[in-house]
């Protein structure tokens, strides 16, 4: 294991032993035979130089395991065409990895280049020919200076980046169209330096390379994703920590790099102390699943490395019933019935949406979301209209919910007209802004905690979605059809017959006629 230390002067520095199996064709290539070194000032900082380690670390393997992958015939074949459009994929990734240096800079590799040429060709030869004819021509001269190509070019961390190693045909296909692109990058970065940012024609000519990726991270993926499917503000506030952690495991790996073996590896990696395999599976490896699994239906990844990764999830101990018991029913709702200054969001919160879930069996997050614009009469019957409109909602299906007769005689209606059109238990102003939760998820978090805070702290229960279980049960006790308790509830129908028999607003506040009043004494 190389590790990173600092020397007696406060440098940072380090050493790789390069193995026996490769030392004479790595010291051909790349110089050293015996050892890589590391060095970065102490100036730079122990956070720069940490990275600028890892990059080294990485680029010193990445040209280990290409040579090992040439060798023993593993890595991959390159057509004409594909070398060409790969080379093109450098251009790209190599001016946009280096920002604005001085251009003696970019000169000096440049002359490293002609010095590679000179050399291998002779004082003479090169004095009698143009450094691109002696190129074309000559195939001793292209195979001496491939190496010095590939270094300057940082092809090995190209290639570590994109998770592929070529054969030794495909290596010298692609570098020698780098031959060529690499001059047009130092002119490119030569104008940057001087302060030309004309539009790049150049890089017009590539073919795009379907043999590999376009380099896109995890992250960059995901954000694809989101941009084409729009999904729920909710998942992707919490998926994105997923593909952020993943992006960050795999260090300045494409997503498509990353092999069916990295991918099981790293979801096994999660499951410990912190996360429970259920949590991992539930979160991580379905987020994972869907982005990738996108990414590879619209050919943007070769294929979805996470396709069959599983885990094996323990079966879980259930230590109690998820309803409400009556005692912890009459608990939070005697506390939600003595608030009586509702002019905050978070005391509207506690005073009306227990009760409400209590009634309707709603999700707790399509109550916090609600607007009283969503508390509507329709065809003489009060509701309560669920819709992605206003938030979240499962499936994205909207529905009406017909409010209980008890709520509107404790003054739900005449709390709506107060608070208006808007946001029933959340401020509106800043919603979702500087990229955190919306504030109808903040309001349901901090509800659960007053909930917790009365007492209902047993393992096993959850504070507010403990109503959804403890709705179905009682409306069954009621009398209440199944597929009338799905509807209130938005669950989907069992059957494909029972959606051509969904229930109607007035057959669910009929029913609801039967679902007993809740008491606090």
């Amino acid at each position: 294991m190389v590790k990173l230390r600092q020397n007696s002067n406060g440098n940072f520095v380090a050493r790789k032993r390069l193995p026996d199996d490769v030392r004479d064709e790595y010291g051909r290539r790349h110089g050293p035979r015996f050892e890589a070194k590391f060095t970065a000032r102490a100036n730079v900082g122990a956070h720069v130089a940490k990275q600028k380690f890892r990059e080294w670390d990485a680029e010193i393997t990445a040209r280990i395991n290409a040579i090992r992958a040439e060798r023993n015939g593993e890595g991959i074949a390159l057509t004409p065409v594909q070398a060409r459009a790969l080379a093109g994929e450098w251009y790209d990734w190599f001016i946009a990895r280096h920002p604005v240096t001085d251009e003696r800079h970019w000169e000096a590799v440049r002359d490293r280049v002609q010095d590679a040429l000179c050399e291998a060709a002779g004082d003479a030869v090169w004095e009698r020919n143009s450094p691109d004819d002696l190129w074309r021509d000559d195939a001793k001269l292209r195979e001496a200076v491939r190496p010095v190509l590939a270094d300057v070019g940082e092809t090995a961390q190209f290639f570590a980046m994109k998770g592929i190693a070529l054969n030794h045909e495909g290596r010298a296909r692609f570098l020698d169209w780098l031959y060529q692109d690499l001059a047009a990058a130092l002119r490119r970065l030569i104008g940057f330096a001087k302060g030309d940012y004309r539009p790049d024609k150049y890089a017009e000519q590539f073919p795009k390379y379907e043999g590999a990726d376009n380099g896109d991270t995890p992250t960059q993926l995901f954000e694809k994703w989101v941009a084409e499917k729009k999904p729920a503000r909710g998942t992707v506030e919490s998926w994105s920590y997923v593909l952020a952690a993943m992006t960050k495991h795999f260090h300045e790996r494409s997503g498509a790099s990353i092999r069916p073996e990295e991918a099981q590896d790293w979801i096994t990696s999660l499951i410990g102390p912190r996360r429970t395999a259920r949590t991992v599976d539930n979160n991580y490896l379905t987020a994972s699943k869907t982005a990738f699994g996108w990414a590879a239906e619209h050919k943007r990844i070769p294929r979805n490395p996470f396709e069959k990764v599983k885990i094996t999830i323990p079966r879980a101990v259930r230590l109690r019933e998820k309803a409400f018991r009556p005692d912890e029913r009459r608990t939070i709702l005697k506390a939600a019935l003595a608030i009586a200054d509702t002019s905050t969001p978070d005391n509207a919160a506690r005073r009306w949406v227990p009760w409400l879930c209590a009634y309707t069996g709603a999700r707790p997050g399509e109550v916090t979301q609600l607007r009283g614009s969503d508390v509507v009469r329709q065809e003489g019957i009060w509701a309560l209209r669920i819709t992605p409109d206003a938030g979240a909602v499962k499936g994205r299906e909207p529905r009406l919910v017909p409010l209980h007769e008890h709520l509107i005689e404790q003054g739900f209606l005449k709390f709506v007209t107060e608070r208006g059109a808007g946001p029933l238990f959340y401020k509106p102003d800043k919603d979702g802004a500087g990229g955190k939760k919306p504030r109808s998820i903040q309001a349901r978090q901090r509800l659960a905690d007053w909930v917790r805070s009365l007492g209902i702290t047993e393992k096993g229960l959850s504070p507010l979605h403990g109503w959804r279980h403890t709705f179905k049960g009682l409306a069954a006790r009621a009398g209440i059809e199944a597929g009338v308790r799905d509807a209130i509830c938005g669950h989907s129908p069992r059957t494909v017959a029972d959606e051509y028999e969904m229930p109607t607003l007035e057959d669910m506040a009929t029913a609801l006629k039967k679902f007993l009043r809740y008491t606090v004494e």
